[in-house]
């Protein structure tokens, strides 16, 4: 793609979004630089033939101490357009460990983002040079082809879409814009801080390369357009890879050959992370999880944590979790007179049911569950850790094992006791003499979790056992 003598107007503008996918609504991002400034100002030049509304919103990050002045001229400017602006104030809280422009710019995109509805869009001023710089920063972090493919031009976000319609123009032809029209923007003095490493791309480096390799920017965007092409050939064999194996959205099946081929292993699991929308994980620590679950059995527990994410191996399955710990199922002693019993927002509801409503009734066998007789209860407390089944005493640890239920989640599971004895881990392992007695009654006990991987550890199990 060149950008050679792309002069921008607003009519090339409107050319440009018709090529993206439609949308309800427009909300432009506007800082009040030249780049988003231009941008406002060409999408009123042609407001009449968007054919939907648009609006604009500015974020007022309170780093600077002009940005107070910076929003009043937002203000003063969208007001002299016609156009709607709604200003947003973020505090940051130095808590990502990410610095302090990476914060910023991750606050500000959630705080964009729940503007938007079904099939809005944000629209935000990116630039040629802002996909050059950017191409170059993550070349120097180490990045393989998904970093190397910059910006999309259109991507999901939110409810809606994230578009960036300036791509092929380059900032200079946008401030040529602004100047024909006699508009004015703000000028960050920020941006000439060389202490950030865009700010060097942006003032040495590229200007040092162009002396060398003229129009540097569009020799960049050139493998840009290269790496596009294969980042898009391997998402297909991913994908391929994903559809039969992704048992759950933070499920994943590894066959012997995804673990025999690192590139291959590689692959899936970012693929599948930017499917899951958590942040992407470092190459080196997903390197060495990588070789770590080449070198270890199926049993072998190995994880990996970054960003509040959390990666297991078990059982040849990779285990996602982008929360905290799942909380262990409490001990608590069945209500009188209840027929169901909640153990929290995680390892959710027990109860009770007759099995056939219209010819059992439940209050001849409920003092069973009621009193100080039955309970419920984490493997954690129980120091005794069998369950009869027929003639045979099994371990809780050898039918978690059997059950493959991963040990991380075992704690989780709730316990029944009857008179301190084990009945029924779950509702899908039960002693014998117990299952009997429910039986012979009519009712079941059944086990309703809340936790999504504790759902589909429970429908797995009752797979199994139906």
């Amino acid at each position: 793609m060149s950008t050679r003598s792309l002069v921008f107007t607003a009519e090339r503008l409107l050319q440009v979004l018709s090529t993206f996918p439609e949308v309800n609504s427009y909300i432009v991002g506007l800082s009040g630089g030249a780049d988003s400034t231009a941008l406002v100002h060409a999408l009123c030049k042609v407001r009449e033939r968007l054919r939907v509304p648009f609006s604009a919103v500015h974020v007022n990050h309170g780093i600077h101490a002009e940005s107070n002045l910076w929003q009043r001229q937002c203000e003063q400017f969208c007001r002299g357009q016609g156009v709607e602006l709604t200003c947003l104030q973020i505090e940051l809280k130095h808590a990502s460990g990410k610095g302090l422009e990476a914060e910023a710019r991750q606050l500000r995109y959630e705080a964009m983002s729940s503007l938007l509805g079904p099939a809005d869009c944000l629209l935000t001023a990116h630039h040629a040079d802002d996909q050059a710089e950017t191409l170059l920063l993550n070349l120097m972090r180490g990045s393989g082809v998904d970093g190397l493919t910059a910006m999309p031009e259109s991507r999901p976000l939110g409810d809606g879409y994230l578009q960036r319609p300036l791509l092929r123009f380059k900032n200079s032809v946008l401030k040529d814009y602004l100047h024909r029209h006699e508009i004015e923007w703000i000028e960050d003095p920020s941006n000439q801080y060389l202490n950030h490493d865009r700010n060097f791309v942006r003032h040495e480096l590229i200007p040092l390369m162009e002396k060398r390799w003229p129009e540097v920017n569009q020799r960049l965007l050139l493998t840009q357009d290269a790496m596009t092409d294969a980042r898009h050939l391997l998402e297909r064999l991913a994908d391929e890879y994903l559809e039969p194996n992704l048992y759950h959205p933070f499920v994943l099946h590894i066959t012997p050959k995804c673990i025999t081929e690192p590139q291959l292993f590689r692959l899936v699991v970012r693929r599948w992370m930017r499917q899951s929308g958590v942040p992407v994980i470092p190459a080196y620590k997903l390197g060495t999880f990588v070789d770590q679950v080449k070198r270890a059995d199926s049993d072998h527990k190995i994880s990996v944590s970054w960003d509040r994410c959390l990666l297991r191996w078990y059982k040849d399955r990779l285990w996602l979790q982008t929360d905290s710990e799942i909380m262990p199922c409490p001990a608590v002693r069945w209500p009188g007179g209840q027929t169901e019993l909640d153990l929290g927002e995680d390892v959710g509801l027990m109860s009770i049911k007759a099995m056939e409503p219209t010819q059992r009734q439940l209050s001849p066998v409920i003092d069973m569950f009621t009193g100080s007789r039955f309970r419920v209860d984490s493997r954690v407390n129980i120091r005794d850790a069998v369950i009869s089944q027929g003639s045979h005493h099994k371990s809780l640890k050898k039918l978690f094992q059997a059950n493959e239920i991963p040990p991380w989640l075992r704690n989780s599971i709730p316990i029944c006791l009857l008179d301190d004895e084990i009945v029924a881990l779950g509702d899908w392992c039960f002693d014998e003499q117990f299952a009997n007695w429910l039986s012979d009654h009519g009712i079941g006990l059944y086990w309703r979790p809340r936790h999504p991987i504790l759902m589909y550890m429970h429908k797995q199990k009752q797979k199994v056992n139906h």
